[in-house]
């Protein structure tokens, strides 16, 4: 008689903790509805263990013990692109809405794609729920190795491998009278859910909570994808739901090491104007997108022999951010007059902006995020048309 995966799936975990309980080790458990394996972690410091069934970035450096339940890392690509030998542009969609977590493919009819997850990720060692980029599956976190880490964040795939794209995004909350900022796994998470799911169109939400200064703050987020696009767009609508005025600064950012996962070699900045190899501000009045492309800093002696990708981040002028620059160090602005050349490992790329909220008041902040290809005639990446219409 055939048993069930759900059925199966909870008769490990007691066994499992039982023999920990039998070995008085103290083990907690921690099931969201994955069903992705089952995996054993020891907190390095409390010497506790925690058995889940998902595995997320940043935690596979305490994974003890694993069983995975979906694909080897050789047929990612059949789940990944359930359609892909049907050669035409699709969507598919895996999404977790108790715990704001999976991930949008989007299969391209030339035989490449692009994958973008979604809340899979830990931030100041616990986890994102979320409309959030950033994660991977367990056979890539598994292995913690750079490689497979090339597909995380978002990813591209030319037919034959992964290239990273966007790594997992720097964002957050900043009160600007302390200068405390607040990362996505700090806020409460209210619920998810996919509003619309087809192979041409892909949209969901997520919500969440948080206070400055005692003032709430709800955070809607809608996140909506179109087959055969290399971009998705993202609304972050922003409600003080609180009874005084308050202010903020939202944070957005990343080190995407693009091209390659851990590594910023080859990365530079570049806008509509060019390519930008030192720590600089960008005017946001005159223009509407900053990326990152693998080209090589030429400032620093690095050759023109990298992957030649390149992402991009817009914004529509209503919604433009105050601040959008190029650094060395996300903790750091660049110094007005200084020509720093980007050579970090962790070259990064920020957009600010300083709202003020009275009571029932909401404000939207509109992005579209993707990957731009490479433009050989001009020697420099080119913007993909992107759109602001809701599919």
């Amino acid at each position: 008689m055939q048993i069930k995966k759900s059925a199966f799936f909870l008769l490990i975990p007691l066994a499992i903790v039982s023999l920990l309980l039998m070995a008085n080790v103290v083990a907690t458990t921690h099931f969201e509805g994955h069903f992705e394996g089952l995996f054993l972690f020891k907190d390095n410091h409390t010497g506790k263990y925690l058995l889940t069934d998902h595995l997320f970035v940043g935690k596979e450096k305490q994974l003890k013990y694993a069983i995975k339940f979906s694909n080897s890392t050789y047929k990612m690509v059949g789940r990944l692109f359930p359609h892909h030998k049907e050669g035409v542009d699709h969507l598919h969609v895996e999404w977790n809405p108790k715990d704001g977590s999976g991930f949008v493919s989007n299969y391209f009819a030339n035989g490449t794609g692009l994958v973008t997850y979604l809340g899979r990720y830990l931030d100041d060692e616990e986890e994102v729920h979320g409309l959030f980029v950033g994660g991977g599956l367990p056979e890539t976190v598994e292995s913690n190795m750079a490689y497979n880490m090339n597909n995380s964040g978002m990813t591209y795939y030319d037919g034959k491998r992964w290239y990273h794209i966007w790594c997992s995004v720097n964002e957050g909350i900043a009160n600007p009278l302390s200068g405390n900022s607040f990362t996505p796994s700090k806020w409460k998470f209210l619920g998810s859910r996919v509003e619309k799911r087809t192979d041409s169109n892909v949209i969901i939400t997520s919500s969440h909570l948080f206070a400055i200064n005692d003032v709430p703050l709800k955070i809607d987020r809608k996140m909506s994808f179109a087959a055969g696009e290399p971009y998705l767009n993202l609304d972050i609508k922003v409600t003080n739901t609180g009874t005084a005025p308050v202010s903020f600064i939202y944070l957005y950012g990343d080190e995407p090491w693009v091209g390659y996962y851990g590594t910023s070699l080859g990365d530079v900045g570049w806008t509509a104007d060019g390519i930008v190899e030192h720590e600089t501000f960008i005017d946001t009045k005159t223009h509407s997108f900053i990326g990152m492309a693998d080209l090589g800093n030429r400032l620093i002696g690095e050759r023109p022999v990298y992957t030649n990708l390149a992402d991009f981040i817009e914004w529509p002028q209503e919604a433009r951010p105050d601040k959008a620059y190029f650094v060395n160090d996300q903790a750091k602005m660049p110094q007005k007059g200084a020509k720093v050349p980007l050579e970090s490992n962790e070259r990064f790329l920020g957009l600010e902006w300083l709202r003020t909220l009275q009571p029932a008041e909401a404000t939207t902040i509109r992005l579209a995020i993707g990957m731009a290809p490479y433009n050989p005639a001009s020697g420099t990446p080119q913007k993909p048309a992107t759109t602001w219409k809701q599919p």
